[in-house]
This record gives structure tokens, sequence and C-alpha cells, in this order.
């Protein structure tokens, strides 16, 4: 792989907070139901140490964007997500950086808002996942439809996303609908719909459930699409619709292929140097994380991975991307393949992306790239 303009990739920070009240049926992230009980105080200094000990590692780049991920980040202290910030914000942070934490809707209060943003969070995202209490104990959520319409109320006027998901056992073309009118409502100027999927290692995985069919998904994508669009909502990904200018910085930088670095139990990350792309993640166990940061599955990125790399990142991307816009040269190999695809009809030829049928079948195009 030829040498890399490092200071042209941009960089993110992905913080993992693992901490959740329940394990949720359909989850397979690294997590811990075990009580916070002031650990997160002990876990903001293992993860400042960590970034600290990563500074080779990043070259001397600061970060693009933060990302407070999970597990459930509003279960742990405002003041220890301070902590984090204040400790990198001159050395490591770009001053007009996003910082996005998510919420759980039991989480969110007048209070808690004002000092996460006084903290420096500028970006909620809120795990609403539905309106729907007959949907929400399906998926074995521990909020309800009351508090769901509170949080999301609390967080008008404020910069914040909400993630819904579809798909869900005994969910109707109708239920959904009212969900989604839930949120056009509220003006959230951003929102990602996820089709419900099974993984192993989850509780689900192990139940036999009824989920809706093929025919009702596509029913509910396109009331989404109908309905979205016509509230002034722009799809730019795959799960991902905002009103113009406030599309998610921070995912924008993955699916660019730019770099990020994860710390934190269980967080992954990929970080290019002069020569190489990379791939780790940290070790899962909280308090083995907490006595020692280090990385496993290190992984250099083979030109043929870095071939289905790019595709199952760029190619996400709904309306496709210039060159300049992509974070790294493509390869001559990824441009042979992205001929075969505008040969089919599959990929756009002015820019980088699929044409509307290859969207549409984005599983098969994305393929040409294995």
């Amino acid at each position: 792989m030829k040498a890399l303009l490092l200071n042209k990739i941009p960089l993110s920070l992905y913080v993992h907070l693992p901490w959740c009240e329940t394990q949720c049926p359909y989850c397979d992230f690294s997590i811990t139901t075990d009580p916070v009980n002031g650990n997160d105080a002990k876990l903001a200094e293992t993860i400042i140490k960590d970034i600290n000990q990563s500074k080779d590692l990043i070259a001397g780049r600061k970060f693009k964007t933060i990302y407070f991920g999970g597990g459930t980040p509003s279960l742990a202290s405002t003041e220890s997500i301070k902590h984090i910030l204040d400790s990198i914000k001159d050395k490591f942070l770009f001053k007009e950086a996003e910082i996005t934490l998510e919420m759980n809707p039991n989480d969110v209060s007048g209070d808690k808002i004002d000092e996460l943003l006084m903290a420096g969070i500028n970006r909620i995202s809120l795990g609403i996942q539905s309106y729907n209490n007959q949907e929400l104990q399906a998926l074995g959520r521990n909020h309800d439809r009351a508090s769901a319409i509170q949080a999301t109320q609390m967080l008008q006027g404020i910069n914040s996303t909400i993630d819904l998901i579809y798909g869900i056992e005994k969910q109707t073309p109708k239920s959904f609908t009212a969900n989604l009118e839930r949120i056009i409502q509220s003006n959230v100027n951003h929102l990602s719909l996820y089709q419900l999927t099974v993984e192993p290692n989850t509780i689900f995985y192990k139940r036999e459930l009824k989920l809706p069919n093929e025919d009702e998904i596509e029913k509910i994508e396109l009331i989404a699409k109908d309905l979205l669009e016509k509230n002034g909502y722009k799809q730019y990904e795959v799960s991902s619709w905002s009103k113009p200018g406030c599309e998610s910085k921070h995912n924008m930088n993955y699916w660019q292929f730019g770099d990020f670095l994860g710390v934190g139990p269980g967080a992954h990350s990929k970080i290019s140097n002069e020569e190489e792309i990379i791939r780790f993640r940290k070790i899962k166990p909280l308090e083995g994380y907490i006595q020692n940061q280090r990385s496993t599955g290190l992984k250099t990125i083979s030109d043929n991975d870095l071939d289905m790399d790019l595709a199952m990142n760029l190619l996400r991307i709904k309306n496709g991307l210039q060159q300049p816009d992509i974070k790294i040269k493509l390869p001559v190999s990824f441009l042979q393949k992205y001929q075969r695809g505008i040969d089919e009809g599959l990929l756009l030829k002015d820019r980088i992306g699929a044409t509307q049928k290859g969207y549409r079948f984005l599983d098969e195009t994305i393929q040409l790239f294995f």
C-alpha cells in the first residue's frame, strides 16, 4: 500500500461506556449490567490514560468528532464525561468538534441536559426505538411511551438525533407510522431508522420470533420514505435521515473511510500510519480494561480486504461521493471491480456510489468487491 497522507485523513474518537440497567434482547454490544457505583470515575481516568498512550499512534492528529456510545453513557456521571473532555480538549480536540452522547429516555431531565451541554456535549442521540408500549415490551426496553414522549419534548431545540427500530414483533405499518409522526412532530433534525436484526450471541437469537415479513418491511420502508421526504428530511445513508446540514459528522467520517480511535472496553479502532491501515479493538471485560488497556485482534488491512472495507462503507452513502471526499486514494483493484458494477448498472459513473438499482440491492452490489 502506498504511503498515506495522514494530515488529510480526519480522525474521530469513540468512547465506549458499557453500563446498562438491563440487557436488551437484541443487543450484542460489550456491556455490563453491574451498577455504576462510582466506577465511572475510575473508567474515565483509564480512558484518559488510554488516549494519552495513543499519542504516537494517532501521529499528532486532533479529533474531528467524539461519540460517547455504549451501553448507556447517560448512566455515567456528568462529572466523568466532563473530566474526559477537559483532559483532551487542548491537546487532542478541534474547537468546532461535534461531540455526541447517547441517552436513554429514562435519564433525560432538564438538569442532566444542562449539565451535559455545560460539560461540552453538543449533540444528543436519544434511544427511543418506539413510542408504542407493546413494541417497547417486545424489545425488552426499560422505558415506556410516556417517558419516551417526555424525553423527546425535553430535547426540542437541542441538536439531537432519535433512534427508531422497525421490523419489531407485532409491529404494523399503522403503529410504525404513529412512531414516525411523533418524531416528525418533534421537529428533531436527525433520525436513524434501524431494521431489527437478530444477531448471534443475543437473547433474541435463542427465541422463535414472529417478525414482519418482507412485504410488510417494504411497506414500512415506503411509508418512511414518503413521510420523511414530505417533511423536509433527506436520506443520506442506509439508515440515516436528516434536515439539510444536520448530517452526523461522526458517522460520515466512518463512511468516508476516515480514521477512528476507540477507547473503553471492547471499543474498535481503524488507524492509518504512513504505510498501512490497521484495525484492532480493546479487551472487553471492564475490570480487565481498567487494569490493562491492551489491544487485541490487531490486523493490517490487506489490499483485497481494503476493497471490501471501502465498498461496505462508501456505498452506504445515498447519493455517492466525489473522489476528493474519500479520505484515501482508491486502489486500482477497487476501481477495476467498480467498473464491473458500472457495466451491470449497479454503480454510478460520475461519482463513487450506487445507482437506484444498486442501492436497492446493496448487499448484492457490495459482493462485487469480495
